[in-house]
């Protein structure tokens, strides 16, 4: 770089600004007082991750860390490399030391990301530019800061989720996998023409006729809530994706009666649902949370041949059956039915359990009264022109908001990866990342891209086969029943004393066996504590694990003297 591209520190009146690219990156005047204004006002509550672009002379940086909450800490990001360099070199020592304070040289969300892993535990994320070097990379900034705050929030999210459901979640996957010799799984459909995701929303009855009568181009997946719907209307889907782990969703396959179905369920699922259905079971991993154990879990069913489809966790199922589409589709992708909001007084198309249950107890002096709470909820939103897609009066909630961002999120990194695009034939709602096209676009659509018929499902393999594939389910479930007993065996010897093991190793075992603490609201936070204090663990963490580790060890018993 050429001495005139280079940022010059110069005196000005009442301080240091720095001049680059024809202009000055701070005040001409005090170029102190507006930085340190700024870090004055910054957000004061705990667990807060201030991203702050652009440090270059650290002018009210030392402001900004004095006037934080506990908890907080503070990420300077540098995107133009010689403004970084001036960074570097103009950081005070006493700044340096200081662990709340983090720097990198990137233009990376991902970077971001894992440096803010390391500064600590936050809950949400704050914006400051003290220096006019923001300006220069403004936009990158701002999408790294809001990139930040949706990552906080989906992990907040997902680990109230966890705390909750964690440990329904963990009885199913054990119980899901002591039944794995009986479940004759076979490997998910692929799907080589378009297909159609079907939710539960409202849409959905706008599209019956369409997906009726352009049924020889598509495919149908549907989410479980969505099926009394379309068998109504004489849609048999192809694929019908399950991902509760309560019983309240066994109510969606009523509608079968003695009709089979192709079921697509997460080993996390209630386990009544494979039993609820008949037809070719598929199964799905996701990976509800960073955790060794359901690494061991998908290694040992790779091992032993099981087929299963391997899915982040996305919350929603309806999310989770787009994800699962395009895993096994490379055509074009029609979203129906995935609304994430409604009008008042009807939040699912007609025919979905809820609307059905509604139905049944209506009287003289009893009119929807569920799906008017429903609407007035305290989190419940009117949306604006721009996300409801021009349809007035529609109603969501941050969550169901959260689900649309997170399918568009997921849509546009699969366009920008080369796939065939996904599709919006809603009609309303707030945006999923697809191009919106009326019904008959998309029989257009239908038409230009393939005219074959839609993919039947492989069907079972022959008696011999399925003895061979039942033996092997047999074995994976025994090897990771028992690994896990004699995993909790030496656990439980070391937190009674009968066997005493190393730091390092007792820190190992609970971090291995993670679903233990999947109900904890802590477990993350007081993992890491425990590491960064060598090894020390909290008296109230032990006292709780202790009961659980006594639990799991009978219940993982009781399953492996039902396989054995």
């Amino acid at each position: 770089m050429s001495d005139e591209e280079a940022p010059l520190v110069v005196r000005t009146e009442g301080g240091l600004s720095v001049s680059y690219k024809g202009r000055l990156l701070y005040s001409g005047r005090e170029p102190e007082r507006l930085p340190r204004r700024i870090a004055a006002a910054c957000d004061k509550g705990p667990a807060r991750l201030h991203l702050l672009p652009s440090p270059l002379l650290w002018h009210g940086v030392a402001e900004l860390l004095g006037g934080i909450g506990p908890g907080s800490a503070v990420l300077c990001i540098e995107a133009e490399p010689a403004l970084a360099r001036l960074a570097r070199e103009s950081l005070p020592p006493e700044l340096a030391a200081d662990g709340r304070l983090g720097f990198i040289e990137s233009a990376s969300a991902e970077a971001a990301a894992a440096a803010a892993l390391g500064l600590g535990d936050f809950r949400f994320c704050s914006y400051a530019a003290l220096s006019g070097g923001e300006a220069l990379h403004a936009e990158l900034y701002r999408s790294i800061a809001k990139a930040l705050g949706a990552g906080l929030e989906a992990e907040w999210r997902n680990r109230a989720a966890l705390m909750v459901l964690g440990p329904r979640w963990a009885r199913n996957i054990f119980d899901n996998i002591a039944a794995l010799p009986d479940l004759d799984l076979e490997s998910p459909p692929r799907f080589p023409a378009a297909v159609a995701v079907c939710g539960a929303g409202p849409s959905l009855e706008a599209a019956l006729p369409f997906l009726r009568r352009e049924r020889h181009a598509l495919s149908v997946v549907a989410c479980d809530t969505a099926l009394g719907s379309l068998l109504a209307a004489g849609i048999r889907p192809d694929l019908v994706v399950c991902l509760e782990g309560q019983a309240h969703n066994l109510a969606d396959f009523t509608c079968l009666g003695s009709r089979s179905v192709s079921l697509l369920a997460d080993l996390s699922s209630h386990p009544a649902s494979f039993r609820a259905v008949r037809g070719a079971k598929h199964l799905s991993l996701v990976r509800i949370t960073a955790s060794p154990f359901l690494d061991r879990v998908a290694a040992a069913l790779g091992a032993a041949g099981v087929p299963y489809l391997d899915s982040p966790p996305l919350g929603s199922v309806g999310v989770h059956a787009y994800y699962a589409s395009r895993a096994l589709s490379g055509g074009p992708i029609l979203a129906c039915g995935l609304d994430f909001s409604f009008k008042a007084g009807k939040s699912h198309a007609r025919g979905c359990p809820a609307l059905l249950a509604e139905e049944r107890r209506l009287s003289r002096l009893t009119r929807w009264p569920g799906q008017f709470a429903s609407s007035f909820r305290d989190r419940t939103l009117r949306l604006d022109a721009e996300r409801s897609g021009g349809e007035p009066g529609l109603l969501s909630d941050p969550i169901l908001l959260s689900y649309a961002e997170l399918l568009e999120e997921r849509a546009l990194a699969a366009a920008r990866g080369g796939d065939a695009g996904l599709y919006d034939i809603r009609g309303l709602g707030p945006g999923i990342g697809g191009q919106r096209i009326t019904l008959d676009q998309a029989a257009e659509l239908l038409r230009g891209a393939s005219a074959s018929p839609a993919p039947k499902l492989e069907e079972p393999d022959g008696a011999a086969s399925r003895d061979s594939a039942r033996t092997a389910a047999r074995d994976a479930a025994l090897a990771i029943i028992r690994g896990e007993i004699g995993r909790l065996a030496r656990l439980r010897a070391a937190m009674h004393g009968e066997s005493p093991i190393g730091s390092g190793e007792f820190r190992r075992l609970v971090e291995e066996s993670d679903y233990l603490c999947w109900g904890f609201p802590d477990q993350g936070r007081i993992a890491r504590r425990a590491r960064a204090r060598g090894d020390e663990w909290p008296q109230d963490f032990l006292n709780r694990l202790v009961p659980q580790a006594e639990w799991w060890a009978l219940r993982l018993e009781s399953l492996e003297a039902r396989l054995s």
